[in-house]
């Protein structure tokens, strides 16, 4: 399930890096690999951060050692936007280290998310997970200057994934997002995925307790998200 890991966590923010990392870590050589994933949508702490189809190209390398990067771009479009900018692009780049013992993996991470053609926007994440037999994830995600806020904001989450015959897999996550001086969002999604060859096909649920569209995201887009992906490896 490692391909179908790799393309379909890319599009699930919450646990990207922990299911990722954590199945690529019993791999003995280092990897590069590349995806494109086309989507009805992109959610992101419980809001729509693209109001119809997205394409995210992404490109990732994992050392043997445990040592990894990745750089990631799609299209995104919000509700909201300082005067005189748009985001129509969302690029982010990570680097970090993943390790495990017997049923325990951990993973700690820091990346930058661009927003070009903007001011403001971009900010910085710093990550850490941990995960029990590849099934169950916890995983927090700080930034100290959210978007164009100048606040701090803290992501919690909480992942379940469980491999099922024939290359099925079900999950689903529930997280909590605190922006300081701003909202409180709990969101929450579940869905299924399927592998077929070099494909990964994933129909999920996205929703959250935030009603307002704003500068954060859109919470009345399309909640049901199908995504189609296509893994391009080399090992």
């Amino acid at each position: 399930m490692r391909i179908l890991r790799t393309a379909l966590q890319c599009v699930a923010v919450a646990v990207a890096l922990a299911a990722t990392v954590a199945a690529r870590a019993q791999d003995t050589v280092s990897t590069l690999n590349g995806y494109v994933t086309l989507s009805s949508g992109y959610w992101k702490h419980g809001l729509s951060h693209s109001d119809g189809a997205s394409l995210q190209l992404g490109v990732d390398y994992q050392h043997y050692t445990g040592f990894f990067a990745y750089v990631r771009a799609m299209n995104v479009d919000y509700p909201q936007n300082l005067p005189y900018q748009s985001r129509d692009v969302e690029a982010s780049a990570y680097l970090g280290f993943h390790d495990r013992h017997e049923r325990w993996s951990w993973t700690v991470s820091v990346g930058r998310y661009l927003y070009p053609g903007t001011d403001g926007y971009d900010y910085g994440e710093w990550s850490a997970s941990v995960g029990f037999r590849d099934r169950i994830f916890y995983t927090a995600s700080y930034a100290d200057d959210y978007y164009a806020r100048d606040d701090s904001a803290l992501n919690q989450e909480v992942a379940l994934a469980f491999p099922l015959p024939k290359d099925f897999e079900i999950g689903g996550a529930v997280g909590y997002f605190d922006i300081a001086s701003g909202p409180e969002i709990t969101h929450w999604n579940v869905g299924a995925s399927k592998l077929v060859g070099r494909m990964a096909i994933d129909l999920r649920y996205y929703d959250g307790n935030y009603g307002w569209r704003s500068y954060l995201g859109d919470p009345d887009a399309e909640h049901y998200v199908l995504s189609i992906s296509l893994a391009l490896g080399r090992n």
